[in-house]
């Protein structure tokens, strides 16, 4: 009998997954796929605005340096602040996703709990009953039975 609960709790537990797939929840988010997550979208600063030259100071090759410095830095700071907040985002996301998904998996456990007590009682009453035949059934046989032992 043992079995056969823990395979009604399985069926049940998919009728209910199934369930829940067929009427979602206005209100809880989708997880996107895992392939499908956007990437950042954050432009990199040019590191070759800062490498290393000869200078030569006939051609301004100082001043164009300093100028390439000063673009790279505010480049990288504009890249790092958008890096950041891609994270942070994603952070947040993954948060949102797990949370809905511990809130679809209590609703889950609480159904097929509920389910599974339903039937536990469903599978007593019917035992009882069957109980209750076999006992009346035994009362008819052992009605029948003495008579017949003394027709021999």
């Amino acid at each position: 009998m043992r079995i056969l609960l823990i395979s009604l709790g399985s069926i049940l537990i998919g009728s209910v997954l199934s369930l829940h797939a067929q009427a979602p929840d206005a209100t809880l988010i989708s997880a996107p796929e895992p392939s499908n997550y956007p990437e950042p979208h954050c432009t990199k600063p040019q590191l070759s605005l800062v490498r290393p030259t000869v200078f030569n100071d006939q051609f301004g090759s100082v001043g164009q340096y300093s100028t390439g410095v000063v673009k790279f830095n505010r480049d990288f700071k504009a890249y790092s602040a958008c890096m950041h907040a891609y994270v942070d985002k994603a952070n947040m996301d993954a948060k949102r996703i797990q949370e809905v998904a511990a809130a679809e998996m209590k609703q889950i456990a609480e159904r097929a709990n509920l389910s599974t007590k339903d039937i536990q009682n469903k599978v007593a009453q019917a035992s009882a009953e069957e109980e209750g035949v076999t006992a009346d059934l035994n009362a008819q046989i052992a009605k029948i039975a003495p008579s017949e032992g003394r027709h021999r």
